[in-house]
């Protein structure tokens, strides 16, 4: 997967983290998916840094 080159490509990928559908017909991400993700993606960087740990 190639990293996001626009913010709004980048604020998505968040968003389907937290559980954005991205359907042709769903409005923008909202705040609540948005934080859901971003603490979700916490979680996944915290344990990957834990894995290279030890």
């Amino acid at each position: 997967m190639k990293p996001p080159r626009l913010l709004g490509e980048a604020v998505r990928l968040v968003a389907r983290i937290g559980g954005y559908l991205a359907r042709n017909a769903d409005p923008p991400p909202g705040h609540q998916l948005l934080w859901r993700g971003y603490t979700e993606f916490q979680f996944m960087c915290l344990g990957f840094a834990l894995r290279e740990d030890g």
